[in-house]
């Protein structure tokens, strides 16, 4: 399976923690997570950065930090992670289907695999620090270090509001603004310049107020003419990013 490659410039994404304040539980929590870590890294972002504006943040941050890690690894590395009351609802999660996650029972030449203290999912441990190798002998388990240079799933990290101000390439998924189709020519020339990093705002709206007047003419709807009364944030994620993706192809 081809392995593809980072984007050429970042593509970050911003959410609010707050989000997450209308789950009432640990397994909804999760299912929201799982959708979003699948949209995100269907379109090979390179960072989610969460706005810590949840009166539960602290533990937000915890349950995010720990599923991705998890969500992230390949099967046979799953094993090593600690348990934890925060991965109880995980097996529900869809698969994420990063390519190093599809591996064959017996190696295969040109298969890449990740491993830990030598553990690559074979059947004995390989002498090998390396984080990753590179299968060139299935009869011999035979292989190479490798530090190839390919997509390896979505990061996160947590920041306050008034971060986003230092963001030179910041754009806004708002029903207030222009069309993004009639404004590629823009949209391309921030992501070849400075990338792009796409804020969706939080269930409780007014973000354009929070960031000032200058920032309408970031703001782009890339779900003209909807046809419900409101967006969840993750449901405007992944138009969003649909949209971009083919714009940026």
């Amino acid at each position: 399976m081809m392995f593809p490659f980072p984007r050429y410039k970042p593509l970050n994404v911003v959410l609010f923690l707050s989000i997450f304040d209308v789950e009432n539980s640990l397994l909804e929590v999760t299912l929201k997570l799982s959708f979003i870590l699948r949209v995100t890294t269907t379109f090979r972002v390179n960072k989610i950065y969460w706005i810590t504006d949840s009166l539960n943040s602290r533990k937000l941050e915890k349950i995010i930090t720990d599923i991705t890690k998890y969500a992230l690894l390949p099967p046979y590395l799953k094993k090593y992670v600690p348990i934890s009351r925060n991965l109880k609802k995980v097996g529900l999660m869809s698969p994420l289907g990063i390519p190093y996650h599809f591996i064959f029972k017996q190696a295969v030449e040109g298969e890449i695999r990740l491993g830990y203290k030598g553990d690559f999912g074979l059947n004995k441990k390989l002498n090998s620090s390396s984080k990753t190798i590179l299968i060139t002998d299935s009869l011999k388990a035979g292989y190479i270090d490798y530090r190839g240079f390919y997509y390896t799933g979505v990061k996160n990290e947590f920041i306050d509001f008034k971060k986003v101000f230092n963001f030179d390439n910041l754009i806004i998924a708002s029903r207030s603004g222009k069309n993004p189709l009639q404004a590629k020519e823009q949209l391309t020339n921030l992501y070849n310049k400075y990338g792009l990093t796409l804020m969706i705002g939080p269930p409780t709206g007014n973000l354009l107020q929070r960031l000032g007047k200058q920032y309408l003419d970031k703001s782009y709807n890339f779900v003209i003419k909807q046809g419900v009364s409101d967006i969840r944030a993750e449901e405007a994620l992944a138009y969003s990013l649909s949209i971009l993706n083919l714009l940026l192809s």
